[in-house]
């Protein structure tokens, strides 16, 4: 009887210490869950701090292409120097003619059929382009002696 308390008691004893050991390891397991919550929750953090610097840095580059483009598209009226520096800028028109002149010209010549706003743009340059083809011109896009001593005979 001795022997059967005492095998019954180390029984209690070993299984009292086994599910000791599975809380601590359950323990250790919420820890480790805890801890792995709170890197998460960190990177979240950096993740939102990321994107707000994105959102920062593409509104700072909308504005900057914005001003650019104001910029470039900065009309002083036809024949002035700063309508003169922005198309010499570009490298389309190399003769002392403004944008409008040529697009005037392009038009009376039946080559252009946008306005006459003084912007260099594809409508203008395509025109130059087709201008020089059908006169048998070098087809370089660019207004340059040849190509506007042959476009004055359309302009008024």
């Amino acid at each position: 009887m001795k022997r059967v308390i005492l095998i019954l008691s180390l029984a209690v004893i070993l299984t009292g210490c086994a599910t000791t050991q599975d809380l601590s390891s359950v323990d250790h397991l919420k820890l480790r869950v805890g801890e792995l919550e709170r890197q998460a929750d960190m990177k979240d953090d950096s993740l939102r701090d990321l994107n707000q610097e994105i959102r920062n840095l593409s509104y700072k580059v909308n504005l900057l292409e914005t001003q650019l483009r104001e910029r470039k598209t900065l009309s002083l009226g036809p024949g002035s120097v700063a309508e003169e520096d922005a198309a010499s800028e570009e490298g389309i028109i190399r003769v002392s003619a403004s944008t409008q002149e040529v697009q005037q010209a392009l038009q009376e010549a039946g080559f252009y059929e946008g306005s006459v706003d003084g912007k260099i743009g594809a409508l203008t340059q395509k025109a130059i382009a087709d201008f020089q083809k059908a006169r048998g011109l070098k087809v370089d896009g660019i207004v340059g002696a040849k190509t506007w001593a042959e476009l004055q005979s359309y302009s008024n």
